[in-house]
C-alpha cells in the first residue's frame, strides 16, 4: 500500500533570531519496467514559504539539500543526495512551492526509507527528517495494476524530461488531499501482464471511479471507462472534476475488466476533499461519515424520522422529495447521514450548532401552535414561523361579527430559506374555520410562493354568512369589520 508523510517540524525560536525547519510532503509510487525490474518514484513538494530565498541577480531562488537513503536490515542500499532550486522570482512576498521526481530502481523486498532536507540558504537551521517503510512486491505473470500517482498536471510531451511518461508530462501531486481550490484531480497507472492474461489483440476495460471510502459507494457522477487493447504495458491516464466533490474521506478506484466486463484486479488509493463551500447532493449521502458527530448517538428510527420531518418547513424541494420517498425506510444510518449533510451543507463550520438552534425553534411551535395533535411544525403558522422566523407585526383576533378567529402577521423583510430570495413587506392571514381554538389554516398571503386567495375577506366573514357571488372579492361594510384594516395597516 502507498504511504504517504508529511515532513513538518514546528518553528523554534532562539533569541532573536527565528530558525524554521524545511516544511514538505514526500509519496511515492511503484512501478514496473519489462526487462528491467520494478522501481520507485519519489514526490517532493517544498513549501516555498518555509525556505528563504537568496538574490542571485535580479532575481530570487531559494535551495534545499536533499538526502534520501532505502536501507535492508538496517544497511544501506542505495542513497542519493542532490540540491533542490526553486523557480527564480522578482519578490519574496509570495514564495512558490517546488517539487522534485526521483526514480530508484529497487529489487523485490522491504526498506527502510530515510529521508532528510535542509535549507542551503540557512545551514544554521536543523534538518527535516521523515522515514517509512516501503515494500516492492515480486513480479509475476499475474495481471496487476502499478501504484496510482495523482498528477498536478498532464500535458503532452513536446520533449522529454524527467516527469514523462507514455509521452506525457506528468506533474506529480505528492498530497492525498484536495483542498476546495484543487478542482481536478489527475491520475496515472499503468496495467502490466494484460497480453500473458488476456490475450493477444485482445481488448479490455479501464474502468475508474470515486467512491466512499466508509460505505463502498459509487459517487453519483463520478464513474466512467476507457478501451484498451492488450500490451506489454498498458498506460492509463485519467482525469476528474471534483468542483462539486463534497467534504469527505473518499477512494480513488481502478479496475480491469475483460471483454465480459469480468472483474479481474482492482487497486485503490484513499484520499481526502475539503470543500466547506460544495454541497453534499442526496444521491450521494452514503459518502458521508457520521461517526462522532452529534446525530451518531440518536439511533432510535421514531427520533430520526421526527428530526427529519420537522425540517420539511426550511427544506428545499429536492430536499422535501427525498424526505417524502425515504422516511418510511426507516434506515437508521440513512436518516443520520441525511440529518447530519442537511446541516453541514447550512453550516459547514458547526452544523451541530446550527441544528441545536433549529430544534429550540422547534420545540417553541411545537409549544405555541399544536393543531389537532400534531406537532406545530406541521401547522400552518408553525411552517411558517420557521420557515420565516418571528414577525415583525402580528395580530390576534379571537372574535368579530361574523368572522372567523384569524391572525395578521407582518414581515418586514423575510427571506426564503430554500431559495435564499427576499421580499419585503409581505403578510400572512390565518384563520380558524374549525373554532377549536388552536388550529389556524393559512389563508391568504402576498408572498410568492405562498397561498393567494383574492376573496379571503368573504371566506374569513362566512362564518354566519354564506356570499355566493364570485365576482365578489370584499364583503359589504358591516361593523365591526377590521380585516382588511389590519391587513393594509398591521399594528
Amino acid at each position: 500500500m502507498k504511504k504517504f508523510f508529511y515532513l513538518v517540524v514546528f518553528t523554534t525560536f532562539f533569541g532573536l533570531s527565528a530558525y524554521s525547519n524545511v516544511r514538505a510532503n514526500f509519496n511515492y509510487a511503484i512501478f514496473y519496467a519489462p526487462g528491467k525490474g520494478s522501481y520507485i518514484e519519489t514526490y517532493l513538494s517544498v513549501t516555498g514559504s518555509s525556505v528563504i530565498f537568496k538574490k542571485q541577480k535580479p532575481k530570487y531562488q531559494g535551495k534545499v539539500h536533499v538526502e534520501i537513503s532505502f536501507l535492508q536490515d538496517g544497511k544501506p542500499v542505495t542513497a542519493n543526495a542532490y540540491n533542490l532550486l526553486s523557480p527564480e522570482i522578482l519578490d519574496t512576498l509570495n514564495k512558490p512551492n517546488f517539487i522534485d521526481l526521483q526514480r530508484y530502481v529497487l529489487k523485490p523486498g522491504t526498506y527502510q526509507a530515510e529521508i532528510k532536507i535542509s535549507d542551503a540558504n540557512n545551514p544554521k537551521e536543523e534538518p527535516t527528517k521523515g522515514k517509512l517503510t516501503i515494500v516492492i512486491a515480486e513480479q509475476n505473470d499475474s495481471l496487476k495494476i502499478s501504484d496510482i500517482e495523482l498528477a498536478e498536471s498532464v500535458t503532452k510531451s513536446v520533449q522529454p524530461s524527467v516527469v514523462t511518461k507514455s509521452g506525457y508530462d506528468i506533474v506529480p501531486y505528492p498530497l492525498t488531499h484536495f483542498p476546495e481550490k484543487v478542482n481536478k484531480l489527475n491520475f496515472y497507472v499503468e496495467a502490466y501482464n494484460t497480453l500473458k492474461q488476456l490475450g493477444a489483440d485482445s481488448k479490455f476495460l479501464f474502468t475508474y471511479y470515486i467512491e466512499a471510502a466508509e460505505m463502498k459507494e459509487i459517487i453519483t457522477g463520478f464513474h466512467t471507462f476507457a478501451k484498451h487493447k492488450s500490451e506489454e504495458v498498458v498506460p492509463l491516464i485519467g482525469q476528474f472534476d471534483i468542483t462539486k466533490l463534497a467534504t469527505g474521506n473518499y477512494n480513488l478506484v481502478i479496475e480491469i475488466r475483460n471483454s465480459n466486463n469480468e472483474l479481474k484486479v482492482q487497486k485503490k488509493l484513499a484520499f481526502t476533499r475539503a470543500a466547506p463551500h460544495v454541497e453534499i447532493a442526496l444521491s450521494n449521502l452514503k459518502s458521508v461519515d457520521t461517526t462522532g458527530t452529534f446525530i451518531s448517538h440518536v439511533t432510535n428510527p421514531d427520533t430520526l424520522v421526527e428530526y427529519i420531518a420537522c425540517l420539511w418547513p426550511i427544506s428545499s424541494t429536492s430536499e422535501r422529495d427525498w424526505q417524502s420517498n425515504q422516511m418510511g425506510s426507516n434506515n437508521v444510518k440513512l436518516m443520520q447521514q441525511y440529518i447530519y449533510a442537511f446541516w453541514l451543507n447550512r453550516n459547514p463550520k458547526n452544523p451541530e450548532a446550527a441544528w441545536k438552534v433549529y430544534h429550540e425553534e422547534v420545540k417553541k411551535v411545537n409549544k405555541i401552535y399544536p393543531c389537532g395533535g400534531q406537532p406545530g411544525y406541521m401547522s400552518d403558522r408553525g411552517r411558517v414561523y420557521l420557515q420565516y422566523g418571528a414577525p415583525g407585526a402580528a395580530q390576534q383576533v379571537p372574535s368579530e361579527p361574523d368572522s372567523y378567529p384569524y391572525e395578521i402577521w407582518q414581515y418586514y423583510r423575510i427571506q426564503n430559506p430554500s431559495t435564499g430570495s427576499y421580499q419585503t413587506n409581505k403578510k400572512f392571514v390565518f384563520y380558524n374555520p374549525t373554532l377549536d381554538g388552536k388550529c389556524f389554516t393559512l389563508l391568504h398571503s402576498d408572498a410568492r410562493g405562498e397561498i393567494r386567495d383574492d376573496r379571503w375577506q368573504i371566506k374569513l366573514k362566512q362564518r354566519n354568512n354564506q356570499i355566493m357571488d364570485y365576482d365578489q372579492t370584499a364583503p359589504q361594510s358591516s361593523y365591526g369589520d377590521g380585516a382588511s384594516d389590519l391587513f393594509n395597516s398591521p399594528r
